[in-house]
């Protein structure tokens, strides 16, 4: 069932937001929209990985090329050509990469995995923890616990060191009473709201390097209820449901909260015509839709997965 949903959003994702041009790749970021950025993108690829691991025929080959637009040196910048790149976009790829690698068996992805990791890693501030942006001052929970997750799971030298020293300075200086994480520290001032994905990229790093998840999972479940799950952007619950789905200590905890969301989302925000998953006043990203239904489909393929 689970299997048969996926595969339905990522058709209408197709459809609508990956128009082929004269043999050139495009992803829009919705329907009739403008090239999406990297960070939309990137979960459209980490989407057509996980649809891949299910058995479907999904465009690997075409999306690596398309990636290749946003290429800045040794990483990747959040819109062609555009100065500043961003260390949280390259270690999400990154890690969509690790996972592309699993589907494609293809080395070139871990070749891109290994090479961002080693780049995400220069954002290391001399205080601790991971720049947002480089240029920037702000550290924030994204880019600290994605890259701590990347290092955690890759194959790259000093891997495991510095995804336990990074989880050392968000447990020190990010983490709130309730046990979750808030979003940055930028100007000494802790920025305190708590978003799904930053949680998930803890405890996927924490999974990795073979630490327990100290509460955190029960934190999760806790806080976000049905109506924060609603509201939440896909996009931060994929990326916390593939932690806790990749955790089998946590597979069962994590499926008796994420089903009935699931089965909220096929009732009340699919579009019977379109397919994309818009209705009912379901949580988005920024309201191009592109991130929102590639995440569904990552939802709907870890479940059918797990």
């Amino acid at each position: 069932m689970w299997h048969a949903h996926a595969a339905d959003a990522w058709r209408a994702l197709v459809r609508d937001a990956v128009p082929q041009r004269r043999r050139r790749g495009r992803v829009l970021d919705g329907p009739r929209g403008r090239d999406a950025s990297l960070w939309p993108f990137l979960n459209v690829v980490w989407a057509a990985a996980d649809l891949r691991l299910l058995g479907e025929d999904v465009p690997m080959g075409e999306l690596a090329g398309v990636l290749e637009r946003f290429r800045s040196g040794d990483a990747y910048s959040a819109t062609p050509g555009e100065r500043g790149r961003y260390f949280d976009d390259n270690a999400w790829l990154a890690l969509a990469a690790v996972r592309s690698a699993e589907a494609t068996l293809d080395t070139d992805w871990d070749e891109l995995a290994a090479r961002l990791a080693a780049f995400v890693a220069t954002g290391e501030h001399p205080d601790g923890g991971i720049l947002w942006r480089e240029g920037s001052a702000s550290r924030n929970a994204c880019s600290t616990a994605s890259a701590a997750w990347l290092h955690a799971i890759a194959d790259v030298p000093g891997g495991v060191a510095n995804a336990a020293r990074w989880l050392e300075w968000m447990e020190a200086t990010l983490r709130r009473p309730d046990g979750l994480f808030a979003d940055r520290i930028e100007g000494g001032e802790i920025q305190t709201h708590a978003w799904a994905y930053n949680q998930g990229a803890v405890i996927g790093a924490r999974a990795g390097i073979g630490r327990d998840d100290d509460g955190l999972v029960d934190a999760v479940i806790g806080h976000w209820n049905a109506d924060r799950l609603w509201r939440e952007p896909p996009v931060f619950l994929a990326i916390a449901a593939r932690a806790m789905l990749d955790a089998p200590r946590y597979r069962e905890r994590t499926l008796a909260w994420l089903d009935p969301h699931l089965t909220r989302l096929l009732e009340n925000a699919r579009d019977p015509e379109t397919g994309w998953y818009v209705r009912g006043d379901v949580g988005t990203y920024d309201g191009r839709r592109t991130i929102d239904q590639a995440a569904v489909v990552q939802l709907f393929a870890l479940r059918a997965g797990a």
